[in-house]
């Protein structure tokens, strides 16, 4: 990949971030704490369901005989990758939902504490 297209992708992700901030900064100053919570349920929700539609064959014969195959069929090596990289996208989630259940925590935590 040439230099100015790595410039160019590392500007836009850091633009994203800067909003992102932003958005949570506002809703912090704005909501109090009740906006931490909506940042970690905002967080934990899409990761939950990003992992639920994963692994959810959804009852269907076909999908049911296809994951079958996708799991034991093969040569080793192939399923072994196959298992790396399924964990390696649960561990991102697992870093995502823990984020979000701490937040979601937190902020209800705080919210009730500053309003009792």
């Amino acid at each position: 990949m040439r230099r100015w297209s790595q410039y160019a992708l590392l500007s836009i992700a850091v633009l994203g971030w800067a909003g992102a901030v932003w958005i949570a900064y506002a809703l912090l100053v704005r909501l109090g704490w009740f906006g931490v919570l909506l940042i970690g349920l905002g967080i934990l929700v899409p990761a939950l369901c990003a992992e639920l539609h994963e692994d959810s064959p959804a009852a269907s014969q076909q999908l049911l005989r296809r994951q079958y195959q996708q799991t034991f069929e093969g040569t080793p090596e192939s399923r072994l990758a196959r298992w790396a990289a399924k964990l390696e996208r649960h561990r991102n989630l697992y870093i995502a939902r823990t984020l979000g259940i701490a937040l979601t925590l937190l902020g209800l935590n705080e919210f009730i504490l500053h309003q009792l």
